[in-house]
């Protein structure tokens, strides 16, 4: 029987507001996980991550007709809002997030939308990667993909953005899937992954193994000891069977 463990944490350190959010949780027919990481201007409230997470969480709600689909309806959902609430408050700096999450479903097949930039990590015996360069990740393969199509399809379906509130056409090497049997899954926010190296991140997630809440702890007192001056959000997913 196939079994997850996760763990989430998120710290603000010395930081006066907690501008992250995070997603961990069985919502429908999938695990849900995300960071959503908010503006590193403490005068933002972290409104726009907080926005993201929530789009995450209804779309989940109602699936789409693949992860892949959901996960792209959830993105583009939270950019019109930020937008929305950008366009409402005229001379203010937009508040913007970057939002990194995947669906599971009760195989361990994992869904992961994320770009490619350190905000997600697959640790496995054969090393750490970004989702995209793992040997056995697949990119998403839908007709009707969003990006494809001609530039008036792009422009009205496509895009969704890199830091929300910043459009952006989605790339289908940012939409990959993978089995997490025996891997872990690790999404963060720049506290942890611009402050401990990758090398670090998977040495203390094997050493841990299933213990994915000491490994997060670990994690955290890492990046706090490497100087880290930010919010530290984690979500740390391990996948078994038994």
């Amino acid at each position: 029987m196939a079994q997850l463990h996760f763990s989430a944490l998120s710290d603000r350190g010395i930081r006066s507001i907690n501008n992250d959010a995070f997603c961990a949780e069985k919502i429908g027919n999938y695990y849900v996980f995300g960071v959503a990481e908010g503006d590193s201007d403490p005068l933002h409230e972290g409104a726009a991550s907080s926005t993201a997470i929530s789009c995450l969480k209804e779309s989940a709600k109602s699936p789409a007709h693949s992860p892949a689909a959901t996960l792209v309806r959830a993105v583009q959902k939270s950019d019109a809002r930020i937008s929305a609430h950008a366009a409402g408050s005229p001379g203010r700096t937009p508040d913007a997030t970057h939002l990194s999450a995947c669906l599971i479903n009760d195989n361990l097949e994992c869904t992961i939308l994320d770009t490619g930039e350190g905000n997600a990590y697959i640790v496995s015996p054969d090393g750490i990667h970004v989702p995209g360069e793992h040997a056995l990740s697949l990119h998403a393969q839908e007709p009707g993909f969003p990006g494809q199509g001609n530039d008036e399809e792009k422009k009205r379906e496509g895009m969704i953005s890199h830091t929300l509130g910043e459009p952006r056409i989605l790339a289908k090497t940012d939409l990959v899937t993978v089995n997490l049997v025996n891997r872990f899954l690790l999404f963060s926010s720049g506290g942890l992954y611009e402050y401990v190296k990758k090398d670090r991140i998977a040495e203390i997630v094997r050493r841990n193994g299933e213990n994915v809440e000491a490994s997060a702890e670990f994690l955290v007192e890492e990046a706090l000891s490497a100087g880290s001056d930010r919010t530290i959000t984690l979500v740390l997913v391990h996948g078994h069977r038994h």
